[in-house]
């Protein structure tokens, strides 16, 4: 699902990204690039920190979608310090980036249309993290373990 968010909105947030701070068109395919994994992987980390009720209050929409979230903050953080490392761009340039493009994907993925979780397990196949390995494979082994 995170994949098709962003994929379905790359070329509006790639415009609003190029409008608003000037970077040419390939820095900003690879901006966008790196707010995706961004992303995914900040959603990782808190599932397998196991803040799945923070992430499922995210996902269907009943936690703020903005860095008052420590959720969104801590993304927003990373996606700075990724976008300055990775692009070789100012902190600053970094952050209006960060700006535009944190509060669109979370808006997106908190909205009623990318649907509700009604639990840990649909939540991870929902948000694309399912199957044998990675994530799904962490909550079977979890479930497993606590004979669920």
């Amino acid at each position: 699902m995170l994949d098709n968010i962003i994929n379905m909105g790359k070329d509006h947030l790639g415009k609003l990204i190029q409008e608003q701070t000037q970077l040419d068109s390939s820095k900003t395919d690879e901006a966008v690039g790196v707010t995706k994994d961004t992303v995914v992987d900040g959603l990782k980390g808190e599932l397998m920190k196991g803040n799945f009720d923070g992430v499922m209050d995210l996902f269907n929409g009943n936690a703020p979608t903005t860095t008052s979230n420590p959720i969104v903050s801590s993304i927003t953080s990373s996606l700075v310090t990724n976008l300055a490392r990775k692009l070789g761009i100012g902190e600053g340039i970094a952050k209006q980036i960060a700006n535009i493009a944190i509060p669109f994907i979370m808006n997106k993925i908190s909205a009623k249309e990318t649907g509700q979780a009604s639990d840990k397990k649909d939540l991870i196949e929902q948000l694309g993290f399912g199957g044998d390995s990675g994530i799904g494979g962490l909550l079977g082994g979890l479930g497993g373990m606590f004979g669920k």
